[in-house]
């Protein structure tokens, strides 16, 4: 599998499998294919898209099969729904601790994704929901609106 990916991608994916040892789990093949096909992709991709792009490169995977590698890579925090957009993205933040809560901008023209990893902004957003009595579940605050490439058009 080493020769799907970029050298880049391919340092990251070592890397972050280490990571994933060393908090008990593993990132299996189909994990790795998945958070590559989403890290060389680097904008949200739907969960069908990834089943798609996995069969062009040979592996002919179920529905069932995506969405528990998701559903892993997203409890490490490797890889973020995007549920405006009904996809997933990886992580850019490889520098943080891998589970966080970031916040999401999500501009539904182009379907580009950026994160923002602030602590401190995040404490600030989740203490005042807590005082108006809203919590948030799913771990990630998403903004619509529009990027600078869509407003300038």
């Amino acid at each position: 599998m080493s020769t799907i990916f970029a050298d880049a991608i391919e340092k990251t994916l070592r890397r972050l499998g280490e990571h994933c040892s060393q908090k008990g789990g593993q990132l299996t093949d189909i994990r790795r294919l998945i958070l590559g096909l989403l890290l060389k992709t680097g904008q949200p991709v739907k969960a069908y898209d990834l089943i798609e792009e996995a069969g062009r490169l040979g592996r002919k995977m179920t529905p069932t099969t995506i969405y528990r590698a998701l559903d892993f890579l997203i409890d490490n925090g490797l890889v973020h729904k995007v549920n405006a957009l009904n996809a997933y993205v990886a992580c850019t933040e490889q520098s943080v601790p891998l589970v966080h809560e970031p916040l999401l901008l999500v501009c539904p023209d182009c379907r580009k994704t950026s994160e923002i990893n602030d602590p401190d902004l995040m404490d600030s957003i989740f203490a005042k929901l807590e005082s108006l009595g809203f919590s948030i579940s799913g771990g990630s605050i998403e903004v619509h609106g529009q990027c600078r490439s869509c407003s300038s058009k």
